[in-house]
């Protein structure tokens, strides 16, 4: 197919297949006579991937491409193509609120939780940091200490990781593992968990309302 066609199939313009080659992310098509290029269902596939870690991750062009170096690299690994992948796509926060008692507070609470969990010693540096710029802004705005709520927020993500590990452990003694199937899982899972928490959040708000009827308090 010629890259009109190949525009259509995928939705991404034509212009934006230009740039993609030239950044490298997608492979050259084959030349045939004359200035004619043709694609086929690799670059079909591709695109589709990039249009997913671009449009639905939120992920840089620099971000896709270590994505996509990764999944080279790491062709029959999956947990460290998915480890090297969170890598990648980790954000660093762009702003920090936090003053010098916030952070230390937030760095006392961060560091219980994760020793709490036996995480300490396994969380990268990048992480543990975004969560204490977190916790930071949170107590610099006047908030409580959340403990019991951090404590079930890393219940879960615990549940999560445990069930991701174990799908894959599965896979892989089946022969079956796909390392991007693995990867993309790992990250637009984090789209997936955010779009789940907010349906929570309202199903359980509306719950909540619904008992405690129009006056706002419980009912008997």
């Amino acid at each position: 197919m010629r890259i009109g066609e190949l525009s259509e199939r995928t939705g991404v313009p034509a212009a934006t297949i230009k740039y993609y080659l030239r950044e490298h992310l997608l492979p050259s098509g084959v030349h045939g006579e004359g200035n004619t290029v043709e694609y086929g269902p690799e670059h079909v596939h591709r695109l589709l991937l990039i249009r997913a870690l671009s449009e639905t991750a939120g992920l840089s062009v620099a971000q896709i491409g270590e994505v996509l170096t990764i999944l080279a690299r790491h062709p029959e690994s999956a947990f460290q193509a998915m480890g090297a992948a969170l890598a990648a796509t980790h954000r660093e926060p762009k702003f920090s609120l936090a003053s010098e008692g916030t952070t230390q507070a937030a760095e006392r609470t961060v560091d219980a939780l994760l020793e709490e969990y036996g995480w300490a010693e396994v969380a990268p540096p990048m992480y543990r940091d975004a969560l204490v710029t977190a916790m930071a802004a949170y107590y610099r705005l006047g908030n409580r200490d959340p403990q019991e709520v951090l404590g079930h927020y890393a219940d879960a993500a615990a549940q999560l990781a445990s069930a991701d590990m174990e799908a894959i452990a599965e896979a892989t003694g089946e022969g079956g593992v796909n390392v991007e199937q693995a990867v993309i899982g790992t990250v637009l899972g984090e789209t997936v968990l955010a779009a789940l928490r907010r349906i929570a959040h309202i199903a359980a708000s509306a719950r909540i309302q619904e008992e405690r009827g129009p006056s706002g308090t419980m009912g008997s």
